[in-house]
């Protein structure tokens, strides 16, 4: 892997209030999310994403399994 040396930004296919979602990923392990056309960013660590991404996937398969249960 080429390790992250520059900030490299692309944008997502998601659309949040009619518009599409930037990530831009910096070194330093910083993820950003801004709205295309709009300058106000929020920023949080790869780290604090990934884990993020995981409670999510957990709570996901809880619930299937529990309306598996019923």
């Amino acid at each position: 892997m080429t390790p992250l040396r520059k900030p490299v930004s692309r944008e997502s296919t998601v659309r949040d209030a009619g518009r599409n979602v930037i990530v831009t990923i910096g070194p330093g392990d910083i993820i950003s999310f801004r709205l295309k056309g709009c300058r106000k960013s929020v920023t949080t660590t790869l780290a604090a994403t990934f884990h993020m991404a995981v409670k999510a996937e957990v709570a996901a398969k809880r619930a299937a399994k529990k309306g598996a249960r019923r």
